[in-house]
């Protein structure tokens, strides 16, 4: 088993046999090339030396010989000059022409002997054909040649790079430390948060606003209750469980841990290792098991556990510890357990009507006057906006740091690329956010919003606040113990060398654990339902300790207030940098004296009032331009340069400007796509040495021909996937511009749709009442006590929100994200698409360019169909290399490593 120190050495070993293995084949072509050129020019006829050429590609391609002209007597003597080196030179399918056209050809030199229709000139066009169809041959044995010097250069920098072995990222004295100064002063943060003694916290307080929050009404006491029995229940079995592991268990305890960011590239190595082997594995959880037997005796040992900090994309530092493997196991089996009891009790505690409902203040007047004028649909609230908004919220953002089952497992706290739901969640709540926007504007005149987040919420989580939740809710006194043991861990950074001093964590949570998720979300469940309980039903949105809230103005500023109460009894505090309010609707109104001064921002994204919209604070992204430039100049090799494009460039960029959406309008794609031109316009006109700007793959073309004296590359090689002997270059602007024609310009004008069928439902309701009369036996009369005239028009409409069917799809259409549209398959490209059956051997991966358009994805059908003429033009088919030719499996396995970030 090698570690993950071992891995580049192993990985070069690997490398240098294939292309070893690749160099004789090399050879064996150019052999058999030149003896097929030399004795097809020396042949005494035009035939003859199509004959030749035709069976010469034909064995070199592994095609099967035919019976069409055994008895030929104008067959050339080299014809028979079978070698049994041809299959080994090259694969069955390479190069544009495919074993029909071989086959045809035969048949038509056959039909030649007889028939003079066949020209001289049509020969001349064979030969050409055929020659060309070598030279293709030929030019794919080149870039697997090509290829291989790529990805030997990626690993001889594998190590100095830290892309797979890089606890300890070494600086090249030619750039600057990105961020140094960064990384000492959030240390000392860091430091003075979780190293602090003093405790700003009471238990006895914390207590005291718990029993006014759970235990106001007789229903919170009895839901309050039985929270705390499910806790007892679940304790009283996890303790008794005896085996608790097997090794089905424990594979998905292994992908949970995997899933998070808390393993070395070492011990992943290590993980999956034992993995691949039942009887380690077995192993390991009868290992498990015994420490789960003895848990009461558990602690983290007499070392220190070492810790390091990792940059993040967004340049904040974070502190992650390197436990040992088997605690990491043990800690994420019991973390996940934990969790999933805590998320169902939360749930449970939700559904016992102990939440209040969205409340509209209908009076009992109205109610019945719609169940005389419109019978049994008076009451249907079943596509209400009010009942959206519920389903939402329950589903997609309580409680939802935490997993429902063990298949859901752990979650990785912000490695979007990892975990998609997540960075989906984020970027539905600034849809919800829009569309709330629009809906209220419209409905109630104005719309305010407050956002915050609390100031180094893990660090600075206290242990008193952690642990008297947990005892509030019931876990029992031996786990809040080892809870303690679990938080108050040795530690000791890496970074400080072997002679680094310990010191025991005295505050917050240590990071990517599920543990620490429990934590967490059990102290912010309590804001939760703080929130809804003083605003009367009001939603408070949260991502983890990223928490949203939006209304009236007046709902909001009782909402603020009671965060301000719960951040000062739990001991935190917000985080101003990413606290504000927004106002919008009102003009010329006094600004709010309780709610937070500041923007509503996230990633590049700022909340414009008077626009209604997000727009993209270019200032940011300048910065984020310096940044990128200095990422890529630390880059040694053409893979890692491109790894780090993709990240940064073609997922970071395009995440942080978040994901269109309906409500969004097409204003928003044409913003992010305009941005991303001037990034890569700014990017490559500074580090150009021509007085005109270049773009990524000219950026490209100029290095690859410095280092490898390779040039005229197609720009299909740059963004084809590596299965096909592409760089797999990410384009950002190809999903945005996808999505564009699905979008419309103006997305109010969802709103006036809905007013109009409004008024159409309301004419069928009064025609058929006027028809019908009442189908109700309730009975209403007027001043003259005569019946009452049908509702007008303005009372229909009263209370949209809780009534109206029509603004409900509205407002779900406005939340919209348009798929992408996908380009049409030319004639053309179908036609080189057949040449990938076979012809790559590949395991065609889900979604990307291979021989069933069906299965591609609108993003590779795109990239394919764009750039298919010069691939095809330059390789002869749309595969400049065969996966065989190439050392793909090193390659995967280089891209699974986690890229870290200079500095």
């Amino acid at each position: 088993m090698a570690s993950a120190g071992a891995l580049p050495q192993t990985l070069k070993s690997i490398t240098a046999t294939k292309i070893s293995e690749l160099s004789k084949q090399r050879v064996l072509f150019d052999k058999r090339k030149e003896e097929i050129l030399t004795t097809s020019k020396a042949a005494p006829d035009l035939q003859t030396r199509v004959r030749i050429l035709v069976d010469g590609l034909s064995r070199l391609k592994g095609y099967p010989k035919d019976a069409l002209d055994k008895c030929d007597s104008n067959l050339g003597d080299s014809s028979d000059n079978d070698s049994d080196d041809d299959q080994d030179v090259t694969s069955p399918g390479m190069g544009q022409l495919f074993q029909a056209d071989h086959t045809n050809i035969r048949r038509f030199l056959f039909q030649r002997r007889y028939d003079a229709s066949i020209s001289d000139a049509t020969l001349h066009e064979w030969i050409t054909l055929l020659e060309k169809d070598l030279r293709f041959l030929e030019l794919k044995h080149e870039h697997a040649d090509f290829y291989s010097r790529l990805v030997t250069e990626w690993l001889s920098n594998l190590e100095d790079n830290g892309n797979v072995n890089a606890e300890s990222p070494k600086s090249d004295p030619a750039f600057e430390n990105v961020g140094r100064a960064e990384m000492h002063e959030q240390r000392a943060t860091w430091e003075k948060c979780v190293f602090n003694d003093e405790n700003n916290v009471d238990e006895k307080e914390i207590k005291s606003y718990l029993d006014d929050l759970f235990k106001d009404t007789k229903l919170s006491r009895q839901a309050l209750k039985q929270f705390r029995e499910g806790i007892k229940e679940f304790e009283s079995n996890l303790s008794t469980e005896g085996d608790w592991l097997d090794i089905d268990e424990l594979d998905w305890v292994a992908k949970a841990l995997m899933k998070t960011d808390l393993l070395s590239d070492e011990k992943s190595a290590i993980l999956k290792e034992f993995m691949r082997n039942k009887e380690v594995l077995q192993e390991v959880a009868d290992v498990l098991n015994m420490r789960l037997a003895s848990l009461d005796n558990w602690s983290w040992g007499d070392d220190a556990i070492p810790v390091e900090m990792r940059r993040q994309l967004n340049g904040k530092y974070r502190v992650f510890m390197d436990e040992e493997l088997l605690d990491s196991l043990l800690l994420q089996y019991l973390g996940t357990r934990w969790a999933i009891q805590i998320q169902r009790e939360a749930v449970k505690y939700y559904s016992n009507f102990v939440f209040d409902p969205i409340h509209a203040n209908i009076s009992e007047e109205l109610k019945e006057r719609r169940k005389y004028f419109l019978g049994s649909s008076a009451d249907n609230q079943r596509h209400s906006i009010n009942d959206h908004r519920k389903n939402v919220y329950k589903s997609e953002y309580f409680m939802s740091q935490l997993p429902d089952s063990t298949k859901d497992g752990a979650r990785s706290y912000d490695d979007d690329s990892k975990l998609k739901n997540a960075l989906e969640k984020k970027h539905s709540l600034l849809h919800l956010l829009i569309t709330e926007s629009i809906i209220q504007k419209d409905l109630h005149g104005e719309f305010t919003a407050v956002r915050s987040d609390y100031q180094w919420f893990g660090p600075s989580l206290s242990h008193t606040t952690i642990l008297t939740v947990l005892k509030y809710f019931g876990v029992p006194k031996q786990w809040v113990t080892f809870f303690r043991k679990f938080l108050e861990a040795p530690l000791k950074f890496t970074q400080d060398g072997p002679n680094a001093s310990t010191r025991v964590r005295k505050c917050g949570v240590p990071m990517s654990h599920t543990i620490s998720d429990v934590f967490g979300e059990s102290v912010l469940f309590c804001m939760d339902y703080a929130i809804n309980k003083k605003t009367n039903g009001g939603f408070l949105y949260r991502l983890h300790d990223d928490f949203w809230f939006w209304g009236s103005e007046k709902t909001c500023e009782t909402a603020w207030t009671s965060m301000a109460e719960f951040a000062k009894v739990m001991g935190l505090k917000f985080n101003i940098e990413k606290t504000g309010s927004v106002h919008m609707g009102t003009k010329n109104k006094k600004e709010s004296s309780v709610l937070p001064k500041g923007d509503i921002r996230w990633g590049f994204l700022v909340l414009d009032a008077e626009q209604g919209k997000f727009v993209i604070d270019q200032k940011e992204v300048d910065k984020h331009i310096k940044e990128l430039d200095v990422q890529l100049k630390s880059c040694k090799s053409v893979f890692q340069w491109v790894q780090a494009w993709n990240g940064y460039f073609g997922r970071f960029f395009a995440n942080n400007f978040a994901k269109p959406a309906m409500c969004f309008g097409r204003d928003h794609i044409d913003m992010a796509v305009e941005t991303l031109s001037r990034i890569e316009r700014t990017l490559f006109f500074e580090s150009s040495t021509s007085s005109t700007a270049v773009n990524v793959t000219g950026y490209l073309r100029t290095v690859i021909a410095e280092r490898f004296n390779i040039h005229d590359l197609p720009e299909g090689f740059f963004y084809y996937p590596v299965e096909l002997g592409g760089l797999g270059l990410l384009n950002p602007f190809v999903r945005l511009l996808a999505m564009r024609e699905n979008i419309k310009q103006n997305p109010r004008k969802r709103l006036e749709r809905a007013s109009l069928d409004d008024e159409r439902a309301y004419s069928r309701a009064r025609d058929k009442f006027e028809r019908d009369g009442p189908s109700t036996s309730i009975v209403l009369k007027g001043s003259d006590r005569s019946p009452p005239p049908f509702m007008s028009l303005e009372e229909y409409c009263k209370y949209p929100e809780v009534w109206s069917r029509y603004l409900n799809d509205a407002y779900e259409g406005l939340l919209v994200v348009p798929e992408e549209k996908s380009v049409s398959a030319s004639g053309s490209f179908l036609k080189n698409q057949t040449g990938l059956k076979g012809s790559t051997r590949r395991s065609e991966k889900k979604g990307d360019i291979s021989a069933d358009w069906n299965k591609m994805t609108p993003y590779w059908r795109w990239v394919a169909e764009m750039y298919h003429s010069e691939m095809v033009g330059t390789y002869g088919s749309l595969a400049a290399v065969n996966r065989e030719f190439m050392p793909l499996g090193v390659v995967k396995t280089l891209k699974e490593g986690r890229f870290r970030w200079s500095g």
